[in-house]
């Protein structure tokens, strides 16, 4: 991951700041130096460093830089992450359309755009990225004729369609699903929108940065938390520091992003369940095929 992605992204203020914190924090233990000592050396409140690890606060780059000289970062990386430090303090553009994305939302949308790797645990419903307009619109069809103002919603629709064309990009990151059986049943929209939806799909499917595998209801393997979505984002790593992984866990009307290491390596562990509990990604494939067929 080059220093200027960040730059290159409209709303990459929360990505550049955990990036940063994750680099900071990683440059500190590797010197043995606990926050204390840090906050000493900038004149700052151990909390501060805390809110700079934790990408949770607008980023000093004479602070930067000063920690950085401090836990003795080689000169040459020293101005690549101050690059990513101006990148920090962009502001995010939450405007048109983009502005309908709810706030507790809206860190999921810059973490998905900067993420090198996706890992998408989904039941019940096709995961928003891969899903078409007419099944987007179906889903939001009562929002639709019960709102009162039409136009949230429908800008609501085209952020979703927005946020797919990065994962047909260029720069697309690696993007992996375990669905459960459940999702091409779940008829939404009617038998054309989920044949349809279906297709695209087993389209998806083969390209050659999106693996889908199903998880059928008739596994010979139990797998806890079936029912539960999550999602795993890997952000590459610019310097120093191994990859950042973020777990995010939806609820109805909220979302926990989760960071700390052990918690995430749990959603690890239970993703390398799923997908070995899951039909292969050829098999998935005609899985789906098989269920579209169904849909006359």
């Amino acid at each position: 991951m080059s220093y200027g992605y960040c730059l290159r992204m409209s709303t990459n203020q929360t990505v550049c700041r955990k990036l940063i914190g994750n680099e900071l924090r990683h440059a500190r233990e590797q010197k043995g130096f606990n926050q204390d000592e840090a906050a000493d050396h900038i004149g700052a409140k151990v909390s501060k460093i805390s809110r700079l690890e934790l990408g949770q606060t607008r980023v000093s780059m004479p602070e930067v830089k000063m920690l950085l000289e401090f836990y003795e970062y080689a000169p040459e990386q020293v101005e690549g992450l101050l690059t990513l430090a101006r990148g920090a303090n962009q502001r995010g553009r939450w405007d048109g359309y983009r502005a309908s994305i709810p706030e507790w939302f809206r860190m999921y949308v810059d973490l998905e755009s900067g993420a090198e790797e996706i890992r998408w645990v989904q039941a019940e419903l096709i995961p928003g990225l891969l899903q078409t307009e007419d099944y987007t619109r179906a889903i939001h069809a009562e929002a639709l004729a019960a709102a009162s103002e039409p136009e949230t919603v429908e800008n609501q629709i085209r952020t979703r369609i927005g946020r797919q064309q990065h994962l047909l990009g260029d720069s697309a990151p690696g993007a992996s699903f375990v669905l459960s059986e459940s999702c091409l049943h779940r008829e939404i929209g009617g038998a054309d929108v989920m044949r349809a939806q279906l297709d695209h799909l087993t389209t998806l499917a083969q390209l050659k940065h999106v693996q889908i595998q199903v998880l059928p209801y008739k596994t010979k393997t139990y797998v806890r938390g079936v029912p539960f979505a999550f999602t795993l984002l890997t952000l590459g790593a610019p310097g120093l520091a191994s990859p950042l992984d973020i777990a995010y866990v939806e609820t109805y009307d909220d979302a926990s992003y989760i960071d700390e290491k052990d918690v995430v390596r749990s959603y690890a562990s239970q993703w390398r369940r799923m997908t070995a509990a899951a039909l292969g990604p050829a098999e998935s494939i005609d899985f789906i095929r098989e269920v579209a067929a169904r849909y006359t």
